[in-house]
C-alpha cells in the first residue's frame, strides 16, 4: 500500500502563511540574482520550520523536492547565508558525479564565472564574508563559509579510510557541520535492502557524520524522489519542506515548450533537418537582437556508435549539396505542412529573406565545422570537456553540437539546447501485468528533456520582468516562439514516441492530451475602417524607481530621512549583588540623551558607517534620492536628525567612538528599508502613450486551449459556434466585434452579450465603436507598483456629434472566484486591477494620463453577469453625457 506523504505545512489564524514574505535582506542582497517566488517559498518555509519546536527535528534534515531547472542551486547558496547567519561556518557539499561537482565549485568560487551565485562582495552583520573552499575543517575560519567539495562516494571513502588532510569522523567530535546533498535520491540506494544496516553504504556515512558531529543539520535537494515507496516516505515524513515538480514549473512557463519532430529515412536525415532547423533558430534571435547560439545534442545509444556518429555528420558535411537541400524541401511538400512544423517556417524564412540554397550550405559548414563539435562519453571525459559543457552558453564558447551517449542526464546546465537527435532507433519499454513500465533509456531520455527545456531568457521591448518565462503561449504564429521549444528529433516510430510521451506526461513537462489549436482573425470588415487605419492605443509604460524620479522630478528622501531617531546602546558593564543587601545601583540604570546628529557624531565616523553599508553605495544612493551629486551631500541630509540615545550616559561628551558608529549603523538600517528596497521597486508612469492600433493588435492568433468536453467550461469554446457554448451570439453579423471569434471565459462571452443589448443606446451618441478582445496586445502597470494589467477588452468610439473626442474603455470581466469575503471585488485577489480601472477614470485628480485634448481613457468597473452588470451598463451609458 502506497504511504501518504504531506509537505510541511503551517497554518495561521488568518489562514495558511505567506512564506515568501520575510526573507531576510542579508540572504537577498547578498545573492548575484533574485530569488524567484517559489525559491523564497521555499527558503521561507525553512525559516519557519527552524522555529517550529513542534516539527523542527534535532538533528537538522530538510528536503527540497524541486523540479529540474528550478534553480536547486541558487537556492543552496541562500541556504549557506542563512545557515552562515545562525553561526554555521563549515559546509560539506556532496553529489554523485563529478559533472555536478565541477559545475557547482565554479557557481560558489568562481567570482568572475557567469554563473557565480553570491554577490561581488558578501556582507553580513556590517562584515565581509569570504566563500572558501578547503579539504577538511582544520583551517577553517570564522569569518568564511569553509566548504568541503567532494562526491559522496569520495566522503564515504575518506571518511572510511582516514588519511591526514581530509575529513575524519574524529574530526567532526568538536564542530557543527552542515551538508549539502545534490542530487540526494542517490543517498536512498539500497534503502529497502540489508544495505542500510551496513556502515559501508552511503546513508549510513552520512548518518555517522550526524552522530559524530556536536552539531549537524542537512539539507537534500533532488528532482527525483519517489514517495510512493514507503520506505522513502516515511524517511522524510517530518522534513519535506517544498514540492515543486515539473508540472508547476511548466504551468508557471519557467520551462521551454517540448515538442517532437519525426523524421522519417535514416540517422543522416535526422542530422540534416536538426542542423537547418538550429540555423534557422539562430537567424531569428539575431533578427530580434538576441545573441543566441542554439545547441543540438546528437544522442547515441551506445559509446562505440558515437564516435561513428560524429564522423558520418562530418562526412554529411563535407558533401552536403544544393540537391540535398532540395529534397528536404521536397519532403515538406510531399507531407503534410502541419507535420512538418517548424522544418516548413525554416525553409519559408529562408526564402523571404532572400537565403539561397548555396549560401545556407556555406553557413552550415562553418558554424558546425569540426572545431565546434564535442564529443563527450566515458573515453572523453577529461577536464577540459568538462569545463566546456559547462560553460556552453558563454559568448567564447563556439561548441554548436555535442555527441553523447549518457553523460549529461543529471547535474548539467544549459538553456541553449534547443535540439536533442536521437540516432538510434530501439526501444526498451515492457508491458507487465500492472501496465507499461517504461525501460532505462526511456528514463533517461525523460531526464535529458528534462534538463533541456530549461527556459532561455531573453528580453523583447523592454520587459525585464518577464525575462525567465514564456512570453508566447497566447500567439503560436510569433516567431520568436521558436526559441521557447525544444525540439525531440527521432524515427518516427509511433510506439516508441507514444512511450516516450506517457513517462513525460507522468513527469509534468509535457502534455498534449487536450490540447486544441484554434485561430483568431481580425474582420477584414475592421481592418479597412479607419479606427484600425488610423487609430491609437494608449498605455502606459512600466518605470524603475529611479526612472519614476525622474519623471516627477521630485526627490523622496524627505519621506525616508527621518526627522527623529532613538537608539539603545548596548549595556556591556556588569556586577555582582547580594540577594539580600541593599544596593543603591539600579540594575537597569540607564537614561536619554538627547542631540541633533552633527552636534557629536563627526562626518568621518557617518561615512564609515556608509563605507560598511553595502546599500549605500553612491550608485544605489543616486537611484533614490534625486540629483544627488555625492555622498557628502548625503551625509548633510542627515545632519539635522534629532538623535534619542539610551545608555548609561549623562553626556552626549561620554559616546565613545565605537557607540557612535553603533548608532549611526543603526539609523543607517532603519532608513535603507524603505529608502533602498532590497527588491527593485517599479511603478506605473503617469502619463500614457500612443501607439497605431494596427500595431498593436495581430491580424491573425493561433493559441493552444486545454478543453475538457465533459466540462461547462467555456475557455477555448467558440461562441459563435452553437453546437460548442451555451453563450451562442453570431459574431460575424456583429459590425462593431473586431475579432471573427470569441473563446474566452463565460464572462468574456457574457460582456460581449451585454455590449450588444446596448449598442443601440451607444449608437447615439458615439460612431466607429469597436470591441478588440485583447490577446495580450495591451498591456498597462498599475501606479503604485507597477504591476502588470492586460485588461481582457478595449473599446473605441468617437462622439458622433463633435468628432473631436475619442474614446478608448478598458473593460475587465471577472468570475466569482475573484469575489472577497462581502462578495464584492474590492478586497478579493485582483482588488488592485479594479482600483487601478477606478485611477484611471477619475478625471478631477493630479494625473495628465493623454496629453491630448481629443482622447479620454475610462476603465469600467469589473464585469460580472451576476453582481455587476447593471453598473457596467449605467457607466457606459453615463459617459460623455
Amino acid at each position: 500500500m502506497a504511504f501518504t506523504y504531506k509537505i510541511y505545512n503551517v497554518a495561521s489564524d488568518n489562514g495558511f502563511i505567506d512564506f515568501k514574505r520575510n526573507i531576510p535582506d542579508e540572504i537577498t542582497t547578498n545573492l548575484k540574482y533574485p530569488l524567484r517566488p517559489y525559491q523564497k517559498e521555499a527558503l521561507g518555509r525553512y525559516l519557519y520550520y527552524k522555529d517550529d519546536e513542534k516539527h523542527h527535528t534535532d538533528p537538522e534534515q530538510v528536503l527540497f523536492n524541486m523540479a529540474t531547472g528550478s534553480g536547486k542551486t541558487l537556492l543552496m547558496a541562500a541556504v549557506m547565508l542563512e545557515k552562515y547567519r545562525q553561526g554555521e561556518r563549515n559546509f560539506i557539499f556532496f553529489v554523485n558525479n563529478d559533472n555536478i561537482l565541477t559545475k557547482t565549485r565554479s557557481n560558489f568560487l568562481a567570482g568572475n564565472a557567469n554563473k557565480y551565485l553570491f554577490d561581488e562582495k558578501i556582507v553580513i552583520d556590517n562584515q565581509i564574508v569570504t566563500v572558501r573552499e578547503v579539504s577538511d575543517f582544520s583551517d577553517s575560519r570564522d569569518d568564511s563559509i569553509n566548504i568541503v567539495f567532494t562526491t559522496i562516494q569520495k566522503l564515504h571513502q575518506d571518511l572510511n579510510t582516514p588519511r591526514e588532510n581530509r575529513l575524519s569522523f574524529e574530526q567532526f567530535k568538536d564542530i557543527s557541520v552542515v551538508l549539502l546533498a545534490d542530487e540526494s535520491h542517490h543517498l536512498n540506494a539500497g534503502l529497502n535492502s540489508s544495505e542500510k544496516e551496513d556502515n559501508t553504504s552511503w546513508t549510513s556515512t552520512v548518518d555517522n557524520i550526524q552522530r559524530a558531529a556536536k552539531k549537524s543539520s542537512i539539507f537534500e535537494f533532488t528532482a527525483t524522489v519517489d514517495l510512493t515507496d514507503i520506505n522513502i516516505a516515511q524517511k522524510y515524513e517530518k522534513s519535506l519542506i517544498f514540492k515543486y515538480d515539473l508540472k508547476e514549473f511548466r504551468l508557471d512557463k519557467y520551462s521551454k515548450d517540448v515538442l517532437f519532430h519525426l523524421v522519417d529515412g535514416d540517422a543522416n536525415n535526422r542530422m540534416l533537418q536538426a542542423i537547418l532547423i538550429s540555423q534557422y533558430r539562430k537567424k531569428i534571435a539575431l533578427k530580434n537582437n538576441i545573441n543566441l547560439k542554439p545547441l543540438i545534442m546528437f544522442k547515441s545509444k551506445v559509446k562505440k556508435e558515437n564516435k561513428g556518429n560524429l564522423d558520418n555528420f562530418l562526412e554529411l558535411l563535407e558533401r552536403l549539396s544544393v540537391e540535398q537541400i532540395a529534397n528536404q524541401r521536397q519532403i515538406i511538400r510531399n507531407n503534410d505542412l502541419e507535420k512538418a512544423g517548424i522544418l516548413t517556417k525554416a525553409f519559408e524564412y529562408f526564402e523571404n529573406n532572400n537565403i539561397s540554397d548555396q549560401d545556407l550550405i556555406e553557413e552550415l559548414k562553418d558554424d558546425f565545422r569540426q572545431e565546434r563539435l564535442l564529443l563527450l562519453d566515458s573515453d572523453n571525459k577529461t577536464k577540459d570537456n568538462l569545463t566546456t559543457i559547462n560553460t556552453l552558453e558563454d559568448p567564447r564558447n563556439e561548441i554548436r553540437a555535442i555527441f553523447a551517449v549518457d553523460m549529461l542526464n543529471e547535474g548539467w546546465d544549459v538553456l541553449n539546447l534547443f535540439d536533442i537527435v536521437r540516432l538510434y532507433d530501439t526501444r526498451d519499454g515492457k508491458i507487465t501485468k500492472k501496465g507499461f513500465k517504461a525501460g532505462k533509456t526511456t528514463n533517461a531520455e525523460k531526464q535529458l528533456i528534462g534538463r533541456g527545456a530549461r527556459y532561455y531568457p531573453f528580453v523583447i521591448d523592454d520587459k525585464e520582468d518577464e525575462k525567465y518565462t514564456r512570453k508566447f503561449d497566447d500567439n503560436e504564429t510569433k516567431e520568436l516562439r521558436v526559441i521557447e521549444q525544444l525540439h525531440y528529433h527521432s524515427a518516427n516510430n509511433p510506439r516508441y514516441i507514444s512511450e516516450l510521451k506517457q513517462v513525460l506526461r507522468e513527469s509534468g513537462i509535457f502534455d498534449d492530451i487536450t490540447l486544441v489549436k484554434r485561430e483568431l482573425k481580425l474582420k477584414d470588415s475592421f481592418t479597412k475602417t479607419r479606427t484600425y487605419k488610423d487609430g491609437v492605443v494608449w498605455m502606459n509604460k512600466r518605470l524603475s524607481r529611479e526612472e519614476y524620479l525622474e519623471e516627477v522630478q521630485e526627490s523622496l528622501d524627505e519621506v525616508y530621512i527621518p526627522k527623529s531617531f532613538e537608539v539603545e546602546l548596548p549595556t556591556l558593564s556588569t556586577f555582582d549583588i547580594e540577594a539580600f543587601e541593599e544596593d543603591d545601583r539600579n540594575i537597569n540604570s540607564t537614561t536619554a540623551i538627547d542631540f541633533k546628529l552633527e552636534k557629536v557624531i563627526p562626518k568621518n565616523i557617518v561615512r564609515t558607517a556608509i563605507n560598511r553599508n553595502k546599500k549605500f553605495t553612491f550608485d544605489n544612493l543616486r537611484k533614490y534620492i534625486f540629483g544627488l551629486g555625492s555622498i557628502s551631500l548625503f551625509i548633510k541630509m542627515l545632519k539635522d536628525i534629532d538623535l534619542r540615545v539610551i545608555c548609561q550616559y549623562k553626556n552626549p561628551k561620554e559616546l565613545t567612538a565605537d557607540d557612535k558608529l553603533y548608532v549611526v549603523e543603526k539609523l543607517l538600517k532603519s532608513i535603507e528599508k524603505d529608502l533602498i528596497p532590497t527588491e527593485e521597486r517599479f511603478y506605473g508612469s503617469e502619463k500614457f502613450e500612443k501607439t497605431p492600433i494596427k500595431k498593436v493588435f495581430e491580424t491573425s492568433i493561433i493559441r493552444k486551449y486545454s478543453i475538457d468536453e465533459n466540462s461547462e467550461a467555456e475557455f477555448g469554446v467558440s461562441q459563435k459556434d452553437s453546437s460548442e457554448t451555451k453563450i451562442f451570439e453570431d459574431l460575424d453579423t456583429l459590425d462593431w466585434y473586431a475579432y471573427d471569434d470569441n473563446f474566452g471565459t463565460s464572462e468574456e462571452k457574457y460582456l460581449v452579450r451585454t455590449i450588444k443589448s446596448l449598442m443601440s443606446d451607444l449608437e447615439q451618441k458615439w460612431t466607429d465603436i469597436y470591441l478588440l478582445r485583447n490577446e495580450k496586445a495591451v498591456k498597462i502597470y498599475s501606479f503604485d507598483k507597477g504591476q502588470a494589467f492586460e485588461p481582457d477588452f478595449l473599446m473605441f468610439a468617437n462622439d458622433k456629434k463633435t468628432g473631436n473626442v475619442s474614446w478608448q474603455i478598458f473593460i475587465e470581466p471577472k468570475g466569482r472566484q475573484f469575489l472577497d469575503s462581502n462578495q464584492t471585488f474590492e478586497n478579493g485577489k485582483e482588488g488592485w486591477k479594479l482600483k487601478f480601472l477606478q485611477q484611471i477614470s477619475e478625471r478631477d485628480n493630479a494625473r495628465i494620463l493623454v496629453d491630448d485634448e481629443k482622447h479620454r481613457i475610462i476603465g469600467l468597473p469589473f464585469y460580472n453577469e451576476e453582481i455587476t452588470k447593471e453598473e457596467v451598463k449605467t457607466t457606459l451609458r453615463e459617459l460623455g453625457s
